[in-house]
């Protein structure tokens, strides 16, 4: 019944919109998707975690330890007059369910609807805007593959619309309302208020400014405060700038773009460049940061992801009731070597380093201080050529090196239902490095 409870929505979908085919000229399905699923273990045979320490993103080859699935399926109906309505979801499944809004079950395991919106497109007042509302990614969300991270990152429920031509720019405007489900259980302050403390996005894109490569992003939030962080900032502000390269920095093919960004308060610390993860952010709370990401198309089968940040926090603090916060930076830099041998295998390597210093780490002794680094080798079956080529499957081998200081970081050691520190699998040796092995599928279509 379980099963049949979770996939009935789709069927109520799919349904609803075919009995729509009789007001609409034409009628289309697609199903889209992705996957990955694969296991991760040390040399001595024991399941491993991932190794990262960032709060977000890790350097992924060699590196994923969970499954995780999903299937997008589209309706697109166009009425005799040429308008276009869009309908689509996204039905996502996966292991650690950390970055979704809606994990509901106590597992956190369990199917998850993240998108379910409407857009409609080339109407009569406006041919070529497209509206939408529902829940949905943005349009405007970029990542980087190698680093498995979206450092502009807004999704949510709400409305808006694409591509309005404004004379100087294109302009992408929408309102997103984004809330984890043990966030929304919070009470507010005020016992008086109704509802619940809801984090507001306003996003603002303005793109191809004056016929340039260059974006710009406005952002603003808004949340109520709740009794769970007293004291916390209530909004925040923040500004993205996007330089989009012609190939890889202009030196060869491929592609490439520079980004910096910077907030205040609510847009901050974890929240830079994304809604939904300031809860426990100051007012005073300010990041700073910088971004490279590219792929270089070399030839005779080479390609080379390329992926670095540095960020700078100030008044930072954890999902936490500290009073005052303290400073933060980070950095990674790491590149992806990708050789096509034959069309139908090739060869993986790749290098990531990540420093971490917080003057404030709960971690060894107190100190907060360190880096990580990790290689690894990925002899790599393929579908076809090129690096961007899927279904994939790979067997790997890592080796990881970090310092002491920095141990109860690696990923997996962040208990945030105490929001505690604790000792993790690699650190409870006493060692400072590992060797994992394992075998990955991953899949987009």
């Amino acid at each position: 019944m379980k099963s049949l409870n979770r996939i009935l929505p789709l069927s109520l979908l799919i349904a609803s919109a075919v009995c729509g085919i009789a007001h609409a000229e034409q009628y289309d399905f697609t199903m889209h998707g992705y996957m990955r699923s694969g296991i991760l273990a040390t040399s001595d045979g024991n399941r491993a975690d991932s190794l990262g320490l960032m709060p977000d993103g890790k350097f992924r080859l060699g590196n994923e330890d969970d499954t995780k699935i999903e299937l997008i399926p589209q309706v697109t109906l166009k009425s005799d007059s040429g308008v276009v309505a869009k309908i689509q979801t996204n039905i996502t499944h996966q292991t650690k369910c950390t970055s979704d809004w809606n994990c509901l079950d106590d597992d956190g395991k369990a199917v998850q609807f993240r998108e379910g919106y409407v857009e409609l497109s080339n109407l009569d007042f406006a041919p070529d805007v497209a509206f939408w509302a529902g829940k949905r990614y943005s349009s405007s969300n970029a990542s980087s593959h190698q680093f498995d991270w979206e450092y502009i990152q807004y999704n949510g429920t709400g409305g808006g619309f694409d591509n309005l031509d404004i004379g100087f720019a294109r302009f992408d405007a929408g309102i997103y309302a984004f809330t984890t489900t043990d966030e929304s259980k919070a009470y507010p302050v005020d016992k008086g208020d109704q509802g619940y403390p809801d984090d507001y996005s306003l996003n603002l894109w303005f793109k191809k400014i004056a016929d340039s490569p260059v974006d710009l992003e406005l952002i603003a939030h808004h949340m109520n405060n709740n009794e769970n962080h007293i004291g916390a900032a209530e909004k925040g502000y923040g500004v993205t700038g996007i330089y989009n390269f012609e190939g890889f920095y202009g030196l060869t093919g491929g592609s490439s773009k520079f980004v910096a960004q910077y907030g205040r308060g609510l847009a901050a610390g974890d929240s830079l460049g994304k809604n939904g993860w300031g809860w426990a952010n100051l007012d005073d709370t300010q990041s700073w940061r910088l971004v490279l990401d590219g792929v270089a198309t070399i030839g005779d089968g080479w390609e080379v992801a390329t992926f670095a940040f540095y960020q700078k926090d100030k008044n930072y603090r954890w999902w936490s009731s500290d009073n005052e916060g303290w400073g933060r930076s980070s950095w990674v830099a790491g590149v992806r070597p990708y050789q096509q041998i034959t069309k139908n295998f090739a060869m993986q390597y790749e290098i990531g380093y990540e420093y971490l210093d917080d003057k404030n780490y709960k971690g060894v002794d107190g100190k907060g201080k360190g880096g990580l680094t990790k290689v690894t080798i990925a002899p790599t079956l393929t579908f076809d050529s090129g690096f961007w080529s899927r279904p994939q499957i790979r067997v790997f081998a890592t080796y990881a090196k970090w310092d002491k200081g920095v141990s109860d970081a690696l990923d997996g050691n962040y208990d945030w239902s105490t929001n505690t520190i604790g000792s993790g699998g690699y650190s409870r040796s006493g060692k400072t490095d590992t060797l994992n092995f394992g075998i990955q599928g991953e899949v987009w279509f």
